[in-house]
């Protein structure tokens, strides 16, 4: 056996190789969800890109094994591979700088007289943090055939990227301090299951082992042969037409049944083995309370609607109630956890305390540093831009209580999906507070800041505790795998700018119908009517956040007084986003399952058929994954598994 140090031991080769592999990674990614826009891999709970490295690197590992073991890589090693990917998959993904790009230069492109923006937004957005005064650049970004590496190009966007880069990287570290606050509590106290690190981690120590037990194979090969069947049938959909696991949308059905009936909004069925798979590992009660609250949602819109009252409440009336859930979750695991915090109090106030910090991620004095400096650098940086320091005090504060939200409902529940669309700290503002109460500076920088602030699918900080968490259970050190996760964050930055900006500007017909209409010209719509038709406090809107933060409150209280009631809150969050209308019918297919195997069988069966759906998610992001690099190698458009 090799020496206990060398199994948990995290060696610089390991990082290096993380960080050789981020340039691939995030050129992948925006060719696939950017440039082709056939595939989605980063608005999903467990990365498909990130999975498939961590396969491909494992299985190089295994022959440097076989022939140089004392050059292979241990489990924390393979961990820390994969957790670097992870972090950066989230900056170069859906939510983040695919969003945040196009804002900062579409704005000098579309201004017209039609629209007024020179006029409307003038003095009002930080221009000097934008590509404002590069008329070439700007062109040259929207109609492509030109190259990045040219002179106008390059130098518009240098100084650009290296201060979005220094801001998000900020950014992120303050909530990884926030993360080694927390980590103790949730990881150790709580024993929290983290159920989306099951598959990486069997993956990463015993891969042997899960892929010699026949259920994983069974699983394996049934999902990989749909996917790969679906892949050669996009090669001759005539000789072999698809076998429909994809979404199929239903909603046709409620718009012929008319009003009030068509107010449901949209209904998708789909049959996504992975999905199914990583449904298997949530608790029962929260996949049952997703598909039902998935209905409840839809049903109160049609109540709404029958009773006229939709104008009333407005659009936004249903995210604004998950919203007021994200921060219940948040809020309620800081009060359940008040006891840790308490000590860390005393420990830093050098009175008596029980807690140690020797294993932690930074020890607690430079935790609490890290987010109070990570804090105050992002408040002057709103300051320099126009905002006052309370408003981005408030603003960032919002945001880390979200953050915290995420990471909390994926440590103990794991949902496939999440997303909570335009409900950001900006959302919550403008309709609180008021778009007439906020400075027209604050609100240009809050439509800057839309781009990590669209949806909170990939978030980082929910991936940088999962990674603390693999860390915990490979042995590794969880100091080297925060710093590996920060090189992630900052590299991957660079390089997802790289991606976007090479190939956007590479691209015969410039930058595509996704950066231009949804990410950038809708940002800037948003902000033309906050500018153009200022509103008071939306006092409605207020009540909804209040109503959700309630229940989801009070649901746990609940569940008390009445065990038997199936609900869990963060199935009522989570039911409302525009991931659930593509999960919610796999979560309802692995609720039957399950529900008949632990009724019949125990928690003994559980265990027994786990291997099975952990092999539906492989079998269905491998094949998927080589279908993915068959199109990068042809430039043809093949078969994605997601969405």
């Amino acid at each position: 056996m090799p020496d206990q140090q060398h199994i948990h031991s995290i060696r610089i080769r390991a990082i290096l190789l993380g960080l050789i592999l981020i340039p691939w990674n995030c050129f992948w990614i925006i060719q696939m969800e950017v440039m082709w826009y056939i595939a989605q891999p980063t608005t999903i709970s467990l990365f498909q890109n990130v999975l498939l490295s961590l396969v491909g690197v494992t299985l190089l590992n295994s022959i440097v094994k076989r022939f140089a073991p004392k050059g292979a890589l241990n489990p924390a090693e393979l961990i820390t591979i994969y957790t670097m990917l992870c972090m950066t998959t989230a900056m170069c993904g859906h939510d983040m700088l695919q969003v945040l790009t196009p804002i900062l230069i579409h704005p000098f492109r579309f201004s017209s007289p039609e629209n007024n923006w020179s006029d409307l937004f003038a003095g009002k957005l930080p221009t000097e943090l934008m590509v404002s005064n590069a008329p070439e650049a700007v062109v040259n970004f929207y109609e492509g055939g030109s190259s990045l590496y040219q002179a106008e190009n390059f130098n518009a966007w240098l100084p650009v990227v290296l201060i979005w880069t220094a801001f998000l990287s900020t950014l992120v570290f303050t909530t990884m301090c926030l993360n080694s606050l927390i980590r103790k509590e949730w990881t150790e106290n709580e024993r929290l299951s983290y159920p989306v690190v099951e598959l990486p981690l069997a993956i990463a120590t015993d891969p042997k082992k899960m892929l010699w037990n026949w259920p994983f194979l069974w699983g394996f090969m049934l999902a990989g042969g749909i996917a790969a069947y679906n892949g050669l049938g996009v090669l001759d959909p005539d000789l072999l037409p698809e076998i429909p696991v994809k979404k199929h949308d239903l909603t046709a059905l409620l718009r012929d049944l008319g009003h009030p009936w068509n107010a449901a909004g949209n209904i998708w069925l789909g049959y996504y083995p992975a999905v199914i798979g990583m449904a298997y590992v949530m608790p029962l009660e929260l996949m049952f309370s997703c598909w039902f609250f998935y209905f409840f949602w839809k049903f109160e819109r049609v109540i709404i609607a029958s009773l006229g009252l939709t104008p009333l409440v407005g659009p936004q009336y249903i995210s604004q109630q998950a919203t007021g859930g994200y921060l219940a979750i948040a809020i309620g695991a800081l009060w359940f956890g008040r006891n840790h915090l308490k000590e860390i109090f005393r420990k830093l106030t050098g009175r008596k305390s029980s807690l140690t910090d020797e294993t932690e991620p930074l020890s607690y004095k430079a935790a609490v540093i890290g987010v109070i400096s990570g804090m105050t650098a992002l408040v002057l940086f709103c300051w320099r831009a126009g905002m006052p320091p309370w408003l981005a005090f408030v603003y960032f504060a919002l945001y880390l209580i979200i953050a915290a939200g995420v990471a909390r409902m994926r440590a103990t529940c794991g949902p496939p999906a999440h997303d909570l669309h335009y409900a950001g700290p900006g959302e919550i503002l403008t309709t609180c507070v008021g778009t007439a109460n906020l400075g027209g500076e604050s609100l240009g920088l809050m439509s800057i800041f839309f781009g990590f602030n669209r949806a909170y699918r990939g978030h980082p900080t929910a991936h940088s505790l999962e990674g603390l968490k693999l860390a915990e259970r490979t042995g590794g050190s969880q100091r080297r795998v925060f710093i590996a996760q920060m090189l992630g964050v900052s590299f991957g930055c660079i390089c997802a700018f790289w991606a976007i900006l090479h190939l956007t500007y590479k691209n015969p017909s410039g930058a595509t119908w996704l950066l231009s209409v949804p990410f950038g010209g809708g940002t800037y719509q948003r902000l033309q009517g906050w500018v153009g038709h200022p509103k008071g406090a939306d006092f409605t809107a207020v009540l909804f956040y209040a109503i959700g933060f309630l229940i989801v409150a009070l649901m746990p209280l609940l569940k008390i007084l009445h065990t038997g009631i199936p609900f869990h809150p963060i199935g009522f969050a989570i039911s409302t986003s525009w991931s659930m209308e593509h999960v919610w019918f796999p979560i309802f297919i692995a609720w039957t399952i399950k529900l008949a195997i632990v009724k019949y069988l125990g928690g003994a069966g559980y265990r027994k058929y786990l291997p099975f759906f952990l092999g539906l998610i492989l079998g269905d992001y491998v094949v998927g994954g080589i279908w993915s690099f068959v199109s990068l190698a042809t430039g043809e458009k093949m078969y994605t598994v997601w969405p």
